[in-house]
């Protein structure tokens, strides 16, 4: 199959209803969940789904070949696209705590079963926790100034991954961020930047 012409979004559509079609189910995670949130601040050319009802490898393999992806190391990839395809292992999960509830994105292209926002914010919040990882604070700023998400749930995250520095922190960006009336990754990597180098 050609997917030179087939936007990120569309093909993870048919690769989720695809894969569904074979008898395994799979659930949305990482950087083009994250573009789907942000509502395309953030872009990526990977994709990551977690196979959640744990087929065999080889079920999985058999599947994506027959949409012409071939497993190379860790990745499917597809020569008609430099959009590349990874399945993490699992449980679902966030940081260190389970996910047990999952949605729909509705795209122009169809459905994609995907983590919820919170749970997408959770998982770049503890990527930063856990591994400073400051593009995945950005992330994480990015989603919220899109969507409105339960700060208590949010907060009580943050303690049991890290302590409350890394929420106080996250709050006191989002105040500047929504003051500065901040819209594109590039400013959030700015402000985020600029915190950073007033903290030394």
């Amino acid at each position: 199959m050609d997917f030179s012409k087939t936007s990120i979004v569309e093909l993870a559509t048919i690769v989720a209803n695809h894969l569904q079609q074979h008898g395994i189910d799979v659930v949305l995670v990482g950087g083009l969940a994250v573009e789907i949130y942000t509502e395309n601040l953030y872009l990526t050319k990977d994709i990551d789904m977690v196979n959640t009802n744990y087929k065999n490898p080889q079920e999985l393999r058999n599947a994506m070949s027959k949409l012409g992806f071939q497993k190379k190391g860790r990745i499917f990839v597809n020569p008609t696209t430099d959009i590349t395809v990874e399945f993490p292992s699992g449980p679902l999960s966030v940081g260190d705590e389970s996910v047990t509830k999952t949605t729909m994105a509705k795209v122009a292209e169809g459905k994609i079963p995907i983590l919820e926002v919170s749970d997408v914010v959770k998982d770049r919040l503890a990527a930063y926790i856990h591994w400073r990882d400051k593009q995945s604070l950005i992330q994480a700023l990015a989603i919220l100034l899109k969507h409105r998400t339960d700060r208590v749930t949010l907060k009580t995250f943050c303690d049991r991954e890290g302590g409350d520095g890394p929420y106080l922190m996250l709050e006191n960006l989002l105040r500047k961020a929504r003051s500065q009336k901040l819209t594109t990754m590039e400013q959030l990597q700015q402000l985020v930047t600029d915190h950073f180098i007033a903290n030394l």
